[in-house]
């Protein structure tokens, strides 16, 4: 149960930094933010549908290709790129979202927030110590962000499970017998 609260907690938090700052690209009134808000809109009919649906994955693949679009006009649109990794995120493309905010980093390399979001792609793509760095980076960056200093012992606390369990040959070591004798090991002499 917490594992799945876990997920879906940083999932949410992982959209909702990439989709912050909606009203403001939708009201802008330019070609670049009613792309964008057309790929958005896309992107909320696509989120409550099954993960397996074909619907949800066209109208992701419809999301991804306009805001590819907008970036291709305008390649210094933080926005676009922002949603598109959150398009990526939903569709479990994690190397392309990894990609996307890198490029969205040399944009705004001031940002935490983008230094965050590259570091949920790296955790979900296996990539523990890359999260670990971006989180680093990001807490450089502001030495008070709250969520990158919780994100980092999380990620630090996955890393110790994981480095745990491969001392104990795969076996989490809470599972294991600690302590308990095995069949013929019994001794006897006292």
């Amino acid at each position: 149960m917490k594992k799945t609260y876990r997920a879906i907690a940083s999932t949410a938090f992982a959209l909702t930094l990439a989709f912050s700052q909606t009203q403001a690209v939708t009201n802008s009134g330019n070609t670049q933010g009613a792309g964008i808000a057309e790929a958005i809109e896309l992107y909320g009919k696509a989120l409550p549908m099954k993960m397996d649906s074909l619907a949800r994955t066209e109208l992701l693949n419809q999301a991804e290709s306009i805001l590819k679009k907008v970036i291709e006009e305008n390649p210094n649109s933080l926005e676009a790129h922002r949603k598109l990794m959150g398009v990526y995120l939903l569709k479990q493309d994690y190397s392309n979202g990894i990609r996307i905010m890198h490029h969205a980093i040399t944009l705004s390399p001031e940002d935490p927030k983008l230094f965050i979001s590259l570091a949920f792609l790296y955790e979900h793509s296996g990539a523990l110590e890359y999260a670990e760095e971006m989180l680093d980076q990001a807490i450089s960056l502001d030495p008070n962000q709250k969520t990158a200093k919780e994100y980092r012992t999380l990620i630090q606390s996955k890393m110790k499970s994981a480095n745990m369990e491969q001392l104990h040959g795969g076996e989490n070591p809470i599972d294991s017998d600690h302590g308990q004798l095995l069949p013929g090991s019994a001794n006897t002499s006292h």
